[in-house]
Formats: C-alpha cells, sequence, structure tokens
C-alpha cells in the first residue's frame, strides 16, 4: 500500500493544531481520507484540523522519552510517563456516516432536494436505514441507489437524540440512477503529535477533538488507528496565517484509537519503548507562570526542547485552554515561526515534570497559543489499556 502524503490546512482565525489531508502522489483509499460522497458517487478528499472555527474560536484572536498514570495514585507516589514530542499518523472511523450537506438532484420536471425533504439535517450522523446499520459511504450509496425511490426509514442521531425520517430518492436526469442529495463521511485521516504514554501503552495525543471539518462538530468514532509518521517540512507561520508541518502517514498499524472527545484522541499503542525517561507527571496545582519547554518534532526523526513561557493559567478549567503560552526559543522561531498546525499535542515540560500539552495557536501571534494540563489527559488515558484486554477477550 503506497504512502499517503499530508499537509497542514491553513485556518482563517485560530486552529486547531493537527496536520490535514492533501493528496499527494498516488490514489487515497478510503481508509486513510476523509471522504465525501454525494450518495456514494463523488469523492472530495478534506481534512480534520480547522475544526468548527466560526464557533469555537470565534473570538479568539490574541493570544524526553515515557510510565503510568495520575499524578498521584493511592499511596500518593508520584506517577510517571513516557514523554511523546513525536508524530504520529491518525486514522478514524465514524460511527455511523455523517452528513456533511445536501443537494439538490435535477430530474426531468424539477430540481429537487429529497434530503432537505425528508428533514435530513448537515451533521446529522446516519445510524440505520430500514433497520440495517450503516457505516460506510458505499454502504449508504448502494441502498439508495438500489432504492428505485421507494420510501426509506432511516435513524439519524442529532444533538445526542436519535430520530427517525422517511426518506425518498430521486431519479437524477443528469447522472442517471436514484440519488439522494446528500454528502457523506464515513473516516477521517491526519498526523499528530503523542504528548505521553505509560507502561501500559496508553497514550494521549492533541489535547483537543478531532472534529469534522464541514460539519464543525465532533466526529463520532467506532474505531480508530494509528501509524508511524514522518515529517518532511513546514511551511513557517506568520501574523494572520497559521503555518504548518507536511508529512507522510505510514501504513502498518502502530496502536488502537478509542476516544475522540474535546480535549484530545487517547488509544492504546501495540508496542511501547520502555527504555526511556521516565518524566514525572505534574499536578495541575503545580504548575508555575514562568520559563518552561515544549519537545517537539519539525524535522524528521529529531525531537528538540524549545524554550517557552507560561503566562497565564486557568486552574479551574477542564478544557484545553488552561496555559497561555509564549515561544521565547529564536531557533524554533526561525525554523517554523513558532507553533504551527502539526504541534498539536506537544508535551510542555517544566522544572522536569510533564505539565501539559500544546493545542492551539494565536492567528495574529504564532509564537502564543494555548495549552491544556498533562493531568486531564492522564484521567483519560489511565485504564484505556484494561478495556482493549476485555474487548480482546469478548471476542
Amino acid at each position: 500500500m503506497a504512502k499517503k502524503v499530508f499537509k497542514s490546512f491553513v485556518a482563517i482565525f485560530s486552529s486547531f493544531l493537527i496536520l490535514t489531508i492533501v493528496v499527494g502522489t498516488g490514489s487515497v483509499s478510503q481508509a486513510v481520507t476523509s471522504n465525501s460522497v454525494e450518495t456514494g458517487v463523488k469523492d472530495k478528499i478534506t481534512d480534520f484540523s480547522f475544526s468548527f472555527i466560526e464557533s469555537y474560536f470565534k473570538n479568539e484572536n490574541k493570544d524526553y522519552s515515557t510510565n503510568n498514570s495520575v499524578t498521584k495514585n493511592q499511596n500518593n507516589a508520584e506517577t510517571s510517563v513516557y514523554l511523546g514530542g513525536f508524530p504520529i499518523g491518525i486514522k478514524l472511523y465514524c460511527d455511523g456516516v455523517v452528513v456533511v450537506d445536501t443537494q439538490n438532484v435535477e430530474t426531468s420536471g424539477a430540481v429537487l432536494n429529497p434530503a432537505q425533504k425528508a428533514g435530513i439535517l448537515k451533521g446529522d450522523i446516519i445510524k440505520s436505514i430500514d433497520g440495517v446499520k450503516v457505516t460506510t459511504n458505499s454502504e449508504v450509496s448502494e441502498i439508495i441507489e438500489e432504492s428505485n425511490g421507494r420510501e426509506l426509514k432511516m435513524q439519524i442521531l442529532r444533538n445526542g437524540e436519535i430520530k427517525n425520517v422517511v426518506f425518498s430518492s430521486v431519479y437524477s436526469s443528469v447522472s442517471g440512477g436514484y440519488k439522494a442529495g446528500l454528502w457523506i463521511r464515513d473516516s477521517s485521516a491526519g498526523i499528530g503529535t503523542v504528548t505521553f504514554y505509560t507502561q501500559k501503552g496508553e497514550f494521549a495525543s492533541l489535547g483537543h477533538a478531532v472534529c469534522d471539518v464541514d460539519t464543525g462538530e465532533l466526529l463520532p468514532i467506532s474505531t480508530g488507528e494509528t501509524t508511524d509518521a514522518k515529517i518532511t517540512g513546514c511551511y513557517k507561520g506568520k501574523s494572520g496565517t497559521a503555518g504548518e508541518l507536511c508529512g507522510i502517514l505510514e501504513s502498518k498499524s502502530t496502536g488502537r484509537i478509542m476516544v475522540n472527545k474535546s480535549i484530545g484522541i487517547y488509544g492504546v499503542f501495540n508496542e511501547v519503548d520502555t527504555t526511556k525517561t521516565l518524566y514525572p507527571l505534574c499536578r495541575k496545582n503545580e504548575v508555575k507562570m514562568g520559563a518552561a519547554q515544549i519537545v517537539t518534532t519539525v524535522e524528521d526523526g529529531k525531537q528538540e526542547a524549545f524554550n517557552i513561557e507560561i503566562e497565564r493559567i486557568d486552574y479551574i478549567s477542564d478544557e484545553n485552554k488552561n496555559l497561555v503560552i509564549k515561544v521565547t526559543d529564536e531557533n524554533l522561531i526561525a525554523k517554523t515561526g513558532g507553533i504551527i498546525q502539526g504541534m498539536s499535542g506537544s508535551p510542555i515540560i517544566q522544572n522536569g515534570k510533564l505539565v501539559g500539552a500544546v493545542t492551539h495557536v494565536f492567528l495574529n501571534d504564532p509564537t502564543g497559543g494555548y495549552g491544556i494540563f498533562a493531568e486531564t489527559m492522564l484521567e483519560v488515558a489511565d485504564g484505556l489499556s484494561g478495556e482493549v484486554a476485555d474487548m480482546e477477550k469478548a471476542s
């Protein structure tokens, strides 16, 4: 299977820092792309780095190497983890099929929008059709194309609630065949940075959610996998334009992604390198304003620590903007302009401890951005290896 070429997406306003797909050489398979399909006929490659910019970031325009989890265990012993700072490929498969848009269909007598007529909205998740569970674009396309316009009962998920709609496709006089007027997506892929992993292989990455680039909603996943990734270069950030890392996603699976939520993606690696140095994980209330470092990879195979300042701390929020950070390292500024897309998840260390991860860049000043507490991320990652073991036993 050919390697896939990835490049980060330049967003408007403030940006999630995960890399985005663009098509490089060779074809891009469904397994590693963000596919949009108009009733199974058309494909469109998109990304998931720029997620819900218009609401999530609407008014935001300002500002080494890994053991286990929870900063203190029941015996009050300090917890340590293996440091990340290296890139991984991310492949996510949706739990259902996401409606990313609706479209008019030209018939012999009129221009119709069957999806709109049925009450289907952008952002809806199709869970089943006529009682048959659907998880891929091709399954939805096949059912619609073979329906010959008869009524179909669709079960959709909208804002956390299950709804049932009755839907009928129409015959297209342009392309032939029955069409739904739906653009749908069943998967997405990109490159992110690992924050940490434990001795059991539980890992945390990104520090923010993977959202659908068209709907802006958190991408619901049934499963996902990680791969190795190679950084091939970058575009420097500057005021008004987010920089971006470029890289190649390898095909071999290296782990399982189990959680996609507002504070990151989480899962379990197949294998872990336990020869590396363990870093104590800092409790939230121990994080201080002042000098710190981020560990990241902006050149292939070269993890480096760069100096930053933690300028502000929100100790209360459980979300992904706990820290306001400022890059002060002239070497990083010379290489990238500061924080760029693709660095999302890069660990922040202070006084020899892991305190957090980079999550966002400020568009008007790429040397500034946000970070999340590492302790918050560990609360999600801890125990995932046990869940994997239970799933394997059940299967």
